[in-house]
């Protein structure tokens, strides 16, 4: 809701007081019990179209518009929130939005929002934002068959200006959709800035105490002596997401982890887990996986 005479802002301000409504953006309230059942994209998407309404000159674009595609963004490249404006138009920065000027913004319309068509919006990502969250929303693109990664290389290579252009294309050229989800994109933009570079994605190897069963790794490296090691990105969802955990408790999943990961010994393949905190702290990583003999990228190459 956005409140506009002084009696119903009187009253959501009382209500705010209260703790049943909250502010969520600039002149923007919801009720506390609906918005918390919002993920954080969605709740972006809500404020969006809310602004969309207000703006109908805006077109948003970069991790804003990825988010209105429904491609993977990292939380924390929600906000603040990103729009196009004209080359002409001179707009003000603030902390909840962030101005961009582009002349031609090649807008589509995602429910009632107009947001930067799904090639501008990646390329858009790989311009503006860290390698570590940029390979997400090109990865779900390219997973989600949006758009192919030639196709997006040669719309790159069609806009007459463009800044960081080879950067763009470097990002772009190590997208796959492969890459199961928005973690798994970020720890291989990680890993590669770190000189670690993934040799393969979504490896599987057969059960050997369950025939006609399968375990599939996130990443393989091989070593120079042919020796495989698997790389493990967990999160704790994989733990307690009902989705993910097919009716198991947390005990069952955590067992069903140590029986995988010896079956993986078994087969010649060694393991190095990883999680989401580990990203923040790449040093005490890289460590790490030396330590595993993960293959690591010569230097300069």
């Amino acid at each position: 809701m956005r409140p506009f005479w002084d009696t119903d802002i009187k009253v959501v301000a009382r209500r705010v007081k209260q703790g049943s409504i909250v502010r969520v953006h600039r002149g923007l309230y919801a009720v506390k019990e609906y918005w918390e059942q919002l993920d954080p994209h969605e709740q972006i998407r809500h404020i969006m179209r809310s602004l969309g309404r207000w703006h109908e000159q805006w077109v948003f674009c970069g991790a804003s518009a990825a988010i209105m595609h429904g491609l993977e963004c990292s939380y924390r490249q929600l906000r603040p929130i990103h729009v196009a404006v004209g080359k002409s138009r001179r707009a003000k920065n603030q902390a909840t939005i962030r101005y961009h000027a582009l002349s031609d913004p090649d807008a589509v319309i995602i429910d009632g929002v107009k947001v930067t068509s799904i090639q501008r919006t990646l390329v858009d990502c790989a311009s503006t934002m860290p390698f570590r969250y940029a390979l997400a929303p090109i990865d779900a693109a390219l997973r989600q068959g949006r758009i192919g990664k030639e196709s997006l290389l040669a719309y790159v290579d069609s806009l007459p200006m463009l800044r960081d252009r080879e950067r763009v294309r470097s990002i772009i050229a190590l997208g796959d959709g492969t890459s199961e989800n928005g973690g798994e994109s970020e720890c291989r933009a990680v890993l590669h800035d770190m000189g670690f570079p993934v040799h393969r994605l979504q490896v599987e190897f057969p059960c050997r105490s369950h025939p006609g069963r399968v375990h599939r790794v996130d990443f393989l490296w091989v070593r120079e002596d042919g020796t495989l090691i698997a790389g493990e990105f967990d999160g704790v969802r994989k733990f307690v997401d009902p989705s993910m955990t097919s009716g198991r408790t947390i005990r069952q999943v955590v067992d069903d982890e140590r029986d995988r990961q010896e079956c993986l010994k078994g087969s010649g393949v060694d393991m190095v887990r990883m999680y989401y905190s580990d990203l923040d702290d790449p040093w005490t990583l890289s460590r790490r996986l030396e330590t595993a003999r993960v293959p690591r990228r010569m230097r300069g190459k």
